[in-house]
């Protein structure tokens, strides 16, 4: 720098490297002006990228290298000799453990092994944990396929968070092989197992390693709507309190046995509500006045004596039964007719075999659908009270038959292209399906939308649902909360006069909802 205050010219778009390591090592961030730190910030980023593609690579040609080469009379070593003595190598000379040690020799290697990959990080385009995600994605891929995926993902991926970049990254090579993702899914399933270990605070961490995503999301699913519903009982405790005594006692036989009704009355014993605190609520409790968007969106989890949205009957809060979740899939997957990959919100993409079976299971859940054009853009969108009824076609795989094998609440949103509804042989072909499928083609050709007072401080449940399905998830960047756990923000604050339709709604979580009413944040749409 030449004043010691300004960041040189050019830094902005000036490639990583020796020349922006010699720009960048003499400036002193606390002189930095404000309107320049994230430009600083930005290099500093793109330098990084770039020293860890060259240690990277260093770690790489290591384990190429036959460690006894040159000692005469020893033995030739395999491939797997010599990664394995790398791997002590790295972990003497850079003080790291074994694990960490492989873990990053074997990061090495997968980025290596896709050279576009490598180069965009040493190019700073990627950081390390997106080249990551990237390189472990092409990992199991044919060299065709591997190029596909970097065709379609590497041009976007800085753009996105890297939870964002790894679902892309996913669903592009699911599709790219369905069988192949299968074959994997079972596989790190069979390697599914619980680990609990100390931690330095003394506090303990358990934790469960690649389990089904369906089981898993339900038993989520479970405990989310067993702590919201003991929060509006009154239960004193911030939600996350409520959500680890739920966790604990259903794992330690605390709970076991016990109907859900008996667990929340528990819970209220042990977090009695002050006699002075009247309805309060404390920070990472349910909002009572978005409680209607809740996990299970506008079916009855919550208020399990209630009737189910499909008419079905009441189900008894002693029952023991599966917690529906959200899922999204295509109509083709769920006929049968493709092998698309679906999506669990807030979790990620699933392979189509795992989301027929949700489907399956979810029959008295809410089933959303949204007809998409070519392009993907919604036309529309409602509610559906029909349901598929061959249980042994793509929908009903064995186990989960009949009443005993099905969850209780959650949603099902069905993605619809308009050419397959438009289909005339589409309801002769899957007769199990023909009510339902007459029913979304019925509804699209009159395209009536429930009636919504514009002035009104909250949405109905219709523009709610049409939020939630046109935007799938809260609109701050980087935020995964799935729209249907979010609240519904005001583009134009209601206050000032904004109205109430959809022109001017978006689902925002509580946290970046209040980030845009009361700390200066601006929606740009």
């Amino acid at each position: 720098m030449q004043d010691g205050n300004a960041v040189p010219d050019g830094v902005a778009g000036m490639a990583p490297g020796p020349t922006l390591c010699a720009v960048l090592a003499p400036i002193e961030v606390g002189a930095v002006p404000d309107e320049q730190l994230l430009e600083v910030l930005s290099a500093e980023s793109r330098q990084l990228a770039y020293q860890q593609a060259r240690q990277w690579a260093v770690m790489a040609q290591i384990a190429t290298r036959d460690p006894m080469l040159g000692i005469g009379g020893g033995p030739v070593w395999t491939p797997d000799q010599i990664f394995e003595s790398a791997v002590d190598e790295i972990r003497a000379e850079l003080r790291l453990t074994r694990r960490a040690a492989r873990r990053e020799l074997e990061r090495a290697d997968t980025v290596a092994a896709v050279p576009r990959v490598a180069q965009a990080l040493r190019a700073g385009v990627l950081d390390r944990a997106r080249a990551v995600v990237l390189g472990e994605g092409c990992a199991d891929l044919t060299p065709e396929q591997a190029a596909k995926l970097v065709d379609a993902v590497l041009a976007g991926a800085g753009a996105v968070t890297v939870t964002a970049l790894a679902q892309r990254v996913r669903r592009v090579a699911l599709a790219l092989d369905p069988g192949w993702a299968e074959r994997r899914y079972r596989q790190a399933v069979r390697e599914r197992r619980v680990i609990g270990y100390l931690n330095e605070d003394g506090t303990a961490t358990v934790s469960a390693q690649r389990l089904d995503a369906e089981q898993a999301a339900a038993a989520c699913a479970r405990i989310d709507t067993l702590a919201a519903a003991a929060k509006r009982a009154g239960a004193n405790a911030p939600i996350d309190y409520l959500r680890v005594e739920l966790f604990l006692g259903l794992l330690d036989g605390r709970f076991h046995g016990q109907p859900e009704t008996a667990i929340i009355t528990e819970l209220l014993h042990q977090y009695p509500r002050p006699a002075d605190s009247g309805n309060s609520d404390d920070a990472g409790s349910v909002n009572t006045e978005h409680a209607a968007e809740s996990n299970a969106g506008e079916s009855n989890a919550a208020a399990p004596n209630k009737a189910e949205p499909d008419g079905t009957g009441p189900v008894s809060s002693c029952a023991v039964a599966r917690r529906g979740v959200q899922v999204r899939v295509g109509l083709g997957t769920l006929l049968g007719r493709d092998e698309q990959p679906g999506e669990l919100p807030g979790w990620g993409t699933i392979t189509a075999a795992v989301a027929r079976t949700i489907a399956a299971r979810q029959q008295r859940s809410e089933w959303r659908y949204a007809i998409l054009d070519d392009a993907g853009r919604l036309l529309f969108d409602g509610l559906t009270r029909r349901r598929p009824t061959n249980p042994t076609g793509p929908t009903g795989p064995a186990g989960v038959r009949g009443q005993r094998g099905q969850a209780v609440g959650g949603i099902v949103e069905v993605h619809v292209p308009l050419t397959l509804l438009a289909d005339p042989d589409l309801a002769g072909a899957h007769p199990g399906w023909a009510d339902l499928l007459r029913d979304l083609a019925r509804q699209y050709a009159t395209r009536q939308r429930p009636a919504q007072d514009p002035t009104a401080r909250f949405p109905g449940r219709a523009l709610r649902r049409h939020s939630q399905i046109t935007f799938q998830t809260c609109l701050f960047p980087g935020c995964r909360r799935p729209a249907a756990d979010c609240e519904q923000d005001h583009r134009r604050e209601h206050a000032r006069g904004g109205r109430t339709e959809a022109a001017n709604l978006a689902p925002g979580c509580p946290h970046d909802h209040d980030l845009k009413t009361t700390r200066g944040w601006r929606l740009t749409r």
